[in-house]
């Protein structure tokens, strides 16, 4: 998902943190994904059939942190195939995990999270600088770690940025 969102952000040129809504609006319409603002639901979901893509929000999401998160988690989903109500758990727990990932990474792009990370920016400060929670500061955190454990940190940070 790191690829996903990094290739998004260089198509649509978003440099700005944190994204603002309406950059985040305007990518998913650019990526004929609709948007639906509804009544009773809480939070959000997607919707695809052979005719359209739909992100379901639901209108008391008022703060814009989670509009960006919750936004851009169900964008993720146009990269999964399938209806989940026939998916095994497990293939449901994995592309809701790749789903968080692509938030994540988008929100926080590889790189500049890090950049900050090295000025020793604490928790609550990188959820300001990037409009998210802290709980997404922290599974972003994990995402770093595991790029860097892995060996990919740096491989991946150079296909992005040279």
């Amino acid at each position: 998902m790191l690829e996903k969102a990094t290739r998004l952000l260089w198509k649509y040129d978003i440099k700005e943190f944190p994204v603002p809504v309406d950059a985040i609006e305007e990518t998913i319409f650019k990526e004929d994904i609709k948007l639906s603002i509804t009544k009773y639901l809480k939070k959000s979901f997607y919707y695809e059939d052979s005719k359209s893509k739909i992100i379901y929000l639901g209108h008391k999401v008022k703060a814009t942190y989670k509009q960006r998160e919750y936004l851009l988690h169900e964008t993720a989903h146009m990269y999964h195939n399938g209806n989940t109500a026939l998916l095994t758990s497990v293939v449901i727990h994995k592309n809701e995990g790749q789903a968080q990932a692509f938030a994540a990474y988008f929100l926080m792009p590889i790189g500049v999270f890090e950049t900050y990370l090295a000025k020793g920016e604490n928790d609550y400060a990188l959820s300001e600088i990037f409009g998210v929670t802290q709980e997404l500061v922290l599974y972003r955190k994990e995402l770093s770690q595991s790029l860097i454990e892995g060996g990919s940190y740096e491989h991946m940070k150079y296909i992005f940025f040279n």
